[in-house]
């Protein structure tokens, strides 16, 4: 018997001519099926079962005979499909969208070709135009649920008891009027995005990623899309889109590090008598695949059968540790949390304070847990650094130190050890214009000293003085770098400072007050650093000092040795952490930085790193800090163990 017989109510007929466009280096073979919804994907390489789902019609599973072997009564509509890692292989889960009820359906088959629903999700609070899958570098599932209010929804779908799943709100994107489809590529990352009958636009789907849109293609006369895209699909590094005209399936390809057009490979289908084509499904079998065009005029399915492209190679990943604490989101959005400091307790590692600058606002104080204790409103505080024993006020107390953008100040704090509270102590004044960055030196007299920068590159060095009640600085030293500096941070051990040049890379001079103020170069921005250099902090270890830097640009950190030649030892990023009570996003855009060799017990035995985060998602909130236990860093890379 013929596949889907023509005596069957769901026929299957075979074109006799070849569809092929005139510069068309390969075969693609089309033909018709007819199937009852509007969205098909095939489930075997002979074509034996499909898979469809229909609005009026729900999902079923069809054979051969064209009889429904497995359905489920709900009225979907989209339809996408990825191969999941399990403990046993991989299974191949699907996802549509009940729109009489405005629920996400996720579900599997089993061996028996029958339903097992793995989610109804909660009611949507948006109307959904589109719907697509993506499957990241950790095989972690994420779902992108278009917007009629032009945005597009990213959750994260997560495995829980059961056979069940959860589906986590991650962030939101901004897409542009009439975005009806979408599609991802999981090697490069990227989701696609068609605004009906205008553009075509690339997105990165990487949560930690900048929310930014690259243009692909565009309608004509400007592109290559003629009356505009339509449905999208994607296998193997390459994008397929759906035009009217025709219609044509059209194809790009990832080609030095943009997805461009394939000519010799775009297909007509002014042959093959459609009405009218909207939607695109791609079912990746073996040697072909098989994209479906829904003709809803003729209420079938017009099937092109090209070969399976050569995949394109898939980016290098970075290695990645997971936080396990994260701050209080701070109270304003945008870009506020700046630098974090660590202050460790005299006596009791867990009662240590990490203390972060709000750009905004002031000073913010956490425990290691992330729970906000205190707040100072002392102004726009940008960087923050922190050194111990100063006599004030007939007790020993220790010092933070803060670059105030709203006075050009250093606004210096005492922390006092029994309560741990933070009191603003004094503003002393430089001559800075516009005060940016700043860290602390204490030399082996234990003299203390603070450097400021500007956005202008000029550097300041002060002399600070705790001896009386009012406390004061001045300035010792100055120096400069050509282009706007940051970080910087001083090797009390070693009267060394490393300073940070943000488009330029990392250099050191000699932290003492009368010492020359030649540059050398530590690293250059290249390679696995990537501008903006942000956050600088020193790890020291039983055996060496090794020196943190924060890679702004790729959302990175850099781990070098501190003696020269500066070896690079490590590049690696914070990820998320999924586990059951945490659920913490990764880090990004990181602006400062802190790293101690502190014993602090329990996950932090071998220190911590805390790092600002500039994209705090798994939900969208406001800006916070990151911590990371040092031990997983070492784990990782076993150079860095003592």
């Amino acid at each position: 018997m013929p596949l889907f017989s023509s005596r069957r109510p769901f026929a299957y007929a075979s074109l006799l001519a070849l569809t092929l466009s005139a510069s068309q280096s390969l075969l693609a073979q089309t033909s018709f099926l007819t199937l009852p919804g509007e969205y098909a994907l095939e489930l075997d390489a002979d074509s034996s079962q499909w898979l469809s789902v229909g609005e009026n019609t729900g999902i079923r599973v069809i054979n051969s005979a064209g009889d429904s072997t497995s359905s489920w009564s709900r009225n979907a509509e989209f339809l996408d499909s990825r191969y999941i890692p399990t403990s046993s292989g991989t299974q191949q889960i699907f996802a549509s969208f009940d729109s009489s009820q405005n629920r996400v359906l996720l579900y599997s088959l089993d061996s028996e070709q029958q339903f097992q629903q793995d989610l109804v999700s909660s009611p949507v609070d948006f109307p959904v135009e589109g719907l697509c899958l993506h499957l990241d570098g950790a095989q972690r599932l994420h779902l992108f649920l278009l917007s009629e209010l032009f945005e597009a929804h990213q959750y994260l779908l997560r495995p829980v008891s059961g056979e069940q799943w959860q589906m986590l709100p991650v962030r939101t994107l901004p897409t542009g009027p009439d975005s009806e489809y979408c599609a991802v590529d999981d090697l490069s990352a990227t989701l696609f995005v068609s605004e009906s009958s205008q553009t075509l636009w690339a997105y990165p789907t990487d949560p930690e990623a900048e929310v930014e849109r690259t243009l692909i293609d565009a309608a004509a006369p400007f592109g290559n899309l003629g009356d505009g895209p339509l449905g999208l699909a994607t296998a193997h590094g390459h994008l397929y889109a759906l035009s009217i005209d025709g219609p044509t399936v059209h194809q790009y390809a990832k080609r030095d590090g943009q997805f461009r057009y394939l000519m010799q490979h775009h297909h007509s289908l002014a042959t093959a008598n459609m009405q009218s084509a909207q939607s695109l499904t791609l079912s990746d079998t073996g040697e072909a695949q098989t994209l479906s065009l829904y003709d809803e005029e003729h209420r079938r399915f017009t099937l092109l059968k090209v070969p399976t492209p050569e995949s394109i190679a898939a980016p290098e990943s970075l290695a990645e540790v997971a936080p396990i604490v994260e701050t209080s989101p701070m109270p304003q959005r945008g870009d506020a949390a700046d630098d974090p400091a660590l202050w460790i307790h005299p006596s009791t590692p867990r009662q240590s304070l990490i203390v972060g600058t709000n750009k905004r606002q002031g000073l913010f104080v956490y425990d290691l847990e992330g729970n906000e204790l205190q707040r100072l409103d002392t102004g726009r505080l940008n960087n923050v650094d922190i050194r111990y024993g100063v006599s004030w006020q007939g007790r020993t107390v220790d010092v933070a130190v803060a670059s105030n953008r709203d006075l050009n100040t250093l606004s210096m704090f005492a922390i006092d050890r029994e309560t741990r509270q933070l009191t603003l102590v004094a503003d002393i004044p430089t001559t800075l214009q516009n005060i940016y960055g700043m860290c602390l030196y204490q030399d082996a007299t234990k003299g203390l000293y603070a450097f400021a920068n500007d956005e202008d590159g000029s550097f300041l060095q002060l002399a600070l003085d705790m001896s009386s009640s009012t406390w004061t600085g001045s300035v010792v030293r100055r120096f400069s770098v050509a282009s706007q500096p940051e970080g910087c941070v001083a090797n009390d051990s070693t009267g060394q400072l490393f300073l940070g040049e943000e488009d330029v890379g990392i250099w050191t001079l000699s932290a003492a007050a009368n010492a020359p103020t030649n540059l050398q170069a530590v690293a250059k921005i290249g390679g696995v650093l990537h501008d903006d250099i942000e956050g600088l902090a020193l790890y020291e270890g039983a055996n060496s000092t090794l020196l943190i830097a924060s890679s702004q640009g790729n959302n990175s950190y850099v781990v070098m040795d501190s003696i020269a030649p500066y070896p690079v030892l490590a590049s690696f990023r914070i990820g998320m952490n999924l586990d059951p009570g945490l659920m913490i996003d990764g880090a990004s855009e990181t602006d400062g930085l802190e790293v101690s060799s502190a014993n602090l017990g329990g996950a932090y035995s071998a220190g911590l790193l805390i790092v600002q985060d500039g994209r705090n998602v798994l939900p969208e909130q406001a800006q916070n800090f990151k911590v990371v236990p040092w031990r997983d860093v070492q784990s990782l890379f076993p150079i860095l163990r003592p």
